[in-house]
């Protein structure tokens, strides 16, 4: 069944069910669907304007329904490159097929309500345009646990902390950027089914933000900025991008391996100037250099096995035992790059031998502060610095004691300093 005009609005102003396709072609006139689509009995495919045509695509009522059915089985096509606009001014839009929402890259997709889009196992794409979610419209979209990828070509703009819930099941997501100040509230993108998640741009939210599925940085710097609310990445991080996480007072914790893959540019984790805990598993590669840390951080956990990076590494968190070693035989390795701990000291508690190394020619390697160990005398450091400069700025082992300690003890050119003491003869 088609539907088209000369550049006339179309409006329908009742339900639409049966169980064909609907085309409508309106050129520049607008198109209003005012009643539920396919909450009866659903339509074999949906176009509107889905090749040309300016005029703006409202949806006031629902198109079928999440909990009983999807409200059309077949191709969804809403919209194109020059749509101005497209509205969802209901809570559910349900579909058995592939799904594209197009608008302008300059115009809006807005959502009046608190929403869910949902398909069964299928794509759905809202391919360009921004998506604008009014006051309190929270946002969730999923494919099943089966997996249908999610695509989000533009932003994700709020007004008053709005939710963003992201599921593709095994299937793909892909993010541009997210949020602008306090805009969003929480957002989840993923879950226990793994499907990689692709990030595009920018996240700033005022709620916690959980990646939870293998990540790849696919376009430009990528950052994830919140107010004061945690940031945890479940999963493995690749990409020749740069990565910057801001958490404030909240935690940040990646729990993946960072650029096993693909190494990343570089990273930095920071609470901006806030007293947050930092916790980071493996670092498989980077290309540049990292920086983990402020001097109010409250702690840093380092509980990977490998820290190798191809520029310099520096952890900084408050002074005190603040830097805490808990991966099993944990080995920092650079390509003639600085190692450094700043303000804090560290402590070695994985029970085994903690390994630093800088290459021949040579890095330095620096603990500002004291090294102390969880006891037990089995804790071993092992450092290798070439000929860079090895310094020692703390007491070492002064109230744990370590389980062993080697400097350049077969190669190695560089100063070794320690200013403080080892150990205490008391």
């Amino acid at each position: 069944v088609s539907v088209t005009t000369a550049s006339d609005a179309v409006t329908f102003n009742h339900s639409i069910d049966g169980g064909q396709a609907l085309t409508v072609n309106s050129v520049a006139g607008n198109v209003t669907f005012t009643g539920a689509i396919g909450a009866t009995t659903a339509l074999g495919g949906l176009s509107v304007n889905p090749s040309a045509g300016a005029g703006t695509i409202t949806f006031t009522s629902t198109i079928g329904d999440t909990s009983n059915g999807a409200g059309v089985i077949g191709t969804t096509a809403v919209g194109n490159a020059a749509t101005v606009d497209i509205v969802f001014s209901s809570t559910d839009y349900s579909f058995d097929g592939a799904t594209t929402f197009t608008a302008k890259t300059d115009a809006d997709i807005d959502m009046a309500a608190a929403v869910e889009f949902t398909t069964v196992a299928d794509n759905i794409s809202f391919a360009s345009g921004d998506i604008e979610l009014a006051d309190g419209a929270n946002l969730d979209i999923d494919t099943g646990a089966a997996g249908g990828n999610i695509t989000i070509g533009g932003s994700i703009l709020g007004v008053s902390v709005e939710t963003v819930t992201l599921d593709a099941g095994t299937g793909t997501t892909s993010v541009a950027a997210i949020g602008n100040s306090t805009e969003i509230g929480a957002l989840s993108i993923g879950s226990a089914e793994n499907g990689g998640i692709t990030l595009n741009g920018a996240i700033v939210t005022d709620g916690a933000v959980t990646i939870d599925g293998p990540v790849t940085l696919a376009t430009g710097a990528v950052s994830v900025t919140t107010a004061n609310d945690a940031i945890t990445f479940n999963h493995s991080i690749d990409g020749g991008q740069t990565l910057t996480l801001v958490s404030g007072t909240a935690a940040t914790a990646l729990q993946g391996e960072i650029g096993g893959t693909t190494a990343i540019t570089s990273l930095t984790i920071t609470n901006g100037t806030a007293a947050g805990t930092i916790e980071v598993g493996n670092i498989g590669g980077t290309t540049g250099a990292i920086s983990i840390g402020n001097t109010n951080t409250a702690t840093i956990t380092l509980d990977g096995t490998a820290y190798s990076t191809g520029g310099a590494q520096t952890y900084t968190a408050a002074a005190g035992q603040n830097i805490d070693i808990t991966g099993t035989a944990a080995t920092f390795t650079t390509t003639n790059d600085n190692i450094g701990f700043v303000t804090a000291g560290v402590d070695l508690a994985n029970d085994g031998t903690t390994t630093f190394n800088t290459d021949t020619a040579g890095g330095t390697v620096s603990f500002g502060a004291a090294i102390e160990t969880d006891g037990g005398d089995d804790d071993l450091l092992v450092v290798t610095s070439g000929s860079g400069n090895v310094t020692f700025t703390g007491a070492i082992g002064v109230t744990q004691e370590l389980g062993g300690l080697s400097v350049n003890a077969s190669a190695g050119a560089g100063t070794i300093t320690f200013t403080s003491t080892i150990g205490d003869t008391s």
